[in-house]
């Protein structure tokens, strides 16, 4: 099933500094609480990949982004 992931990420040492990125994520599991325990590693990825961001909080929305 594909989910949009919403990021709120903040510069490294800047709190107010922040924005919403989105990213889809395909084949999560079609059971929301799976899916949300399998999109923490997308994230843990995305984090990794962007070291000059901090994901402040994240959610998981069914479908396409906005």
């Amino acid at each position: 099933m594909i989910y949009t992931i919403f990021l709120t990420v903040c510069l490294v040492g800047s709190s107010h500094s922040c924005e919403v990125r989105e990213q889809i994520a395909h084949d999560l599991s079609a059971h929301p609480g799976m899916a949300f325990v399998q999109a923490q590693s997308l994230i843990a990825q995305w984090a990794e990949d962007h070291p000059r961001y901090v994901v402040q909080r994240w959610n998981l929305r069914p479908g396409r982004g906005a």
